[in-house]
């Protein structure tokens, strides 16, 4: 009797550990032997949730570009908005040489807007450099010469699902779309002779100079025009691709709900089930000490030993 009533005792001390330990952590599954294959099932799950979790990243990465990609087309469009003004200006009659040479000075200081503008980074990486987002677009050293690649930057969205933090659109003068860059916004200068910003600008600047008035009054605008309309395509496409990264972050999140609550479904306790069976595990423990207490009472002999 003696050795059973340990034997009781021990075990009911162990269940009531266990449903304490459960109450502590908030899991029933503390280790994997107390379910074996919710254990297992876990680890599956918790590898899913580490993957929904660096999409996440991922995405938030890829909006951050974006929203920096959106910043630096804004400011190239205020630019060409400005430059226009000034070739209307210029192109008046009454506006004289004096007053364009001024004007064309306005345009240089202009031009180098749109090279800060396109040097916008995000963290360290160049946001219009493609996928060589370690160097800057354009420097002092390189003129015009464009520094990085048109390759489009891909960034993962979750199984199956990827967003270009470098949209595509047709730049001025162009026919196919092509990755967002400093090259395809800005181009090379009048050496490239591309017809984008760059070229635009300088040419005004040198028709400002040479008072080419037939220039300024149709080819110049013109242009301007042409690149507004380009600019203006991009920074659409860069809000589509936001839109997109916005619902891929609210599915992202909805992933990552319905994964962790799968994961406490497996594991986790029921806390007012398990108080309730502590309460009575509890109990049973007192009862079984008084209990055994009483069958089991010591004699003067066991004094005497």
């Amino acid at each position: 009797m003696g050795d059973r009533l340990i034997s009781d005792l021990t075990h009911a001390y162990t269940r009531m550990a266990t449903t304490q330990q459960q109450i502590s952590t908030g899991r029933r599954v503390n280790q994997p032997s107390d379910d074996p294959l919710a254990a297992g099932q876990e680890r599956l799950r918790t590898s899913d949730l580490a993957g929904i979790q660096a999409s996440q990243a991922s995405v938030a990465t890829a909006t951050s570009w974006l929203t920096a990609s959106e910043t630096g087309l804004s400011s190239i469009n205020d630019v060409l908005a400005r430059a226009r003004e000034l070739a209307l200006q210029g192109a008046n009659g009454s506006t004289d040489q004096n007053g364009r040479n001024s004007i064309a000075t306005e345009i240089d200081q202009l031009i180098k807007s749109t090279k800060d503008a396109m040097n916008t980074k995000f963290g360290d990486a160049y946001v219009f450099s493609g996928t060589a987002s370690d160097v800057a677009p354009y420097s002092a050293a390189t003129g015009d010469a464009y520094q990085g690649d048109t390759n489009a930057v891909i960034r993962e969205a979750g199984t199956a699902a990827t967003l270009q933090a470098n949209p595509s659109f047709v730049p001025a003068g162009g026919s196919t779309a092509q990755p967002l860059s400093a090259l395809t916004v800005l181009g090379g200068g009048t050496a490239a002779g591309d017809g984008r910003v760059l070229d635009t600008l300088e040419t005004l600047a040198a028709n400002l100079r040479s008072g080419n008035l037939s220039a300024l009054q149709t080819t110049d605008l013109q242009r301007l025009d042409a690149n507004q309309q380009a600019v203006n395509s991009a920074r659409a496409s860069v809000g589509a691709m936001l839109n997109r990264a916005t619902a891929a972050t609210s599915r992202l999140e909805d992933l990552e709900d319905l994964t962790k609550n799968g994961i406490d479904d497996l594991t986790g306790v029921d806390l007012a089930k398990a108080l309730t069976d502590f309460t009575a595990q509890q109990s049973a423990y007192q009862a079984a000490l008084k209990v055994g207490a009483q069958v089991i009472q010591p004699s003067l002999l066991d004094f005497l030993r």
